[in-house]
């Protein structure tokens, strides 16, 4: 049995919300095909289930092998087993092991490594936003249970940590990775929820620090943009590739590329960020100060980047395969995303605070567009040498201030 890593102060339990039971088709094994197909749903209302229940599932994707099917929506997007007052129909009548099996795992999901097995949450889960219910730490026998179960449904799945880069040509054993893993948790504790942007700066500093003093990380190919405008270019493409106004619309699940090198060598005039019907200059959201935001907004962004980094889920083959630098600045942008969604809703209101649960919407979307994304090895590449600079990062980190 391996050794499963718990991240301390992160708790969970279910709020049955049923916002987890929503638009995506789930996939279920043919154990779960088998055994809701042997159920009597007389209980249920005819127009639940006024079509398929099941579809078979044809899918290329290695890590969905075991599955073979998946449980279709109603028209409304919700589960068919999902009562009015959002309840799992499954749950209530038979039991929480007649869910299936991927149903049964929600929000829990783990990260293989050398040196054992990290636990994470997906973002995507209310009960996981509100940080609510018990413990992680006191839900050992619980998390082997997953554990087994997320063995069970994705057997093949093997991650390759050989190849760990501190920049891109600079190697990494995992005991040098460790060492520095171990004071990047450090600086994220020691800063805390109120400190979120500081801590980004330090951690980015850290890393920085590390690297012989000789490397050039600010080193680009000759393109026309200015620096700012290089600066807005990348924000506004991850902006819309990761916080789309719909995130179960039929959204692309890459970098494009080559516009964006097309961008990059024949630079706009301006850039401006869409949202939503909102829209706004970087300009203008440069001039508005978000400032801090509430607690629990504050709260929740920290909880974000510490799961992150605790599970080894942003870099490597945790992450597209960037390098730990590129990967831990990738994480500053994705807090940036998150303040600059907050100022484009506040433009229309400037005098009005962000709310919690403005914030807390736009992280699940975030989570649930990470789950989607699938870089290429070119989109990597332009990653690689577009989020190494820490002028960069300081630059953009201002942006959202």
């Amino acid at each position: 049995m391996k050794e499963i890593h718990i991240p301390e102060g992160i708790n969970f339990d279910c709020t049955g919300c049923g916002n987890c039971c929503l638009m995506w088709p789930v996939p279920i094994t043919n154990t779960d095909h088998l055994s809701l197909s042997s159920l009597s749903y007389s209980e249920l209302q005819p127009a639940t289930l006024s079509n398929q229940l099941f579809r078979p599932l044809h899918s290329n994707d290695p890590k969905l092998n075991v599955f073979t099917h998946t449980l279709e929506k109603r028209q409304d997007g919700k589960c068919k087993f999902l009562t009015q007052e959002n309840q799992c129909w499954l749950h209530q009548q038979y039991g929480p092991q007649t869910k299936p099996a991927m149903c049964q795992l929600f929000p829990y999901t783990f990260n293989q490594t050398p040196s054992g097995v990290y636990t994470y949450l997906s973002f995507a889960s209310t009960g996981v936003l509100l940080n609510s219910g018990q413990a992680l730490t006191e839900q050992t026998e619980l998390l082997r249970q997953k554990w087994d179960l997320f063995c069970r449904l994705f057997p093949g799945l093997s991650m390759n940590w050989s190849n760990i880069q501190l920049i891109d040509g600079y190697p990494l054993a995992w005991n040098e990775y460790m060492h520095l893993d171990q004071e990047l948790l450090r600086l994220i504790k020691v800063g805390g929820p109120k400190q979120i942007d500081k801590t980004l700066a330090e951690l980015s500093h850290y890393l920085v620090n590390v690297l012989p003093r000789e490397i050039n990380l600010e080193k680009l190919p000759p393109v026309k943009a200015r620096t700012k405008v290089i600066d807005q270019v990348l924000i506004n493409y991850l902006f819309h590739l990761y916080l789309p106004d719909d995130v179960f619309a039929n959204q692309p699940t890459d970098l494009n590329s080559r516009t964006l090198l097309q961008s990059l060598i024949e630079p706009p005039e301006t850039v401006r960020l869409n949202s939503s019907g909102k829209t706004g200059s970087f300009q203008e959201l440069k001039d508005l100060a978000l400032g801090e935001l509430d607690q629990d907004s504050e709260d929740l962004l920290w909880r974000f980047i510490y799961c992150r980094v605790f599970a080894k889920l942003y870099f490597g083959a945790g992450f597209a395969n960037l390098s730990i630098l590129a990967g831990m600045h990738h994480l500053v942008v994705l807090i940036v995303l998150v303040r600059l969604k907050l100022k484009l809703l506040a433009l229309t209101h400037p005098q009005a605070k962000p709310s919690f649960l403005e914030t807390l919407e736009i992280v699940r979307t975030l989570e649930r567009r990470l789950t989607q994304i699938s870089l290429s090895q070119e989109s990597t590449v332009i990653l690689e040498v577009l989020l190494t600079s820490p002028e960069r990062m300081q630059r953009i980190l201002f942006l959202a201030s």
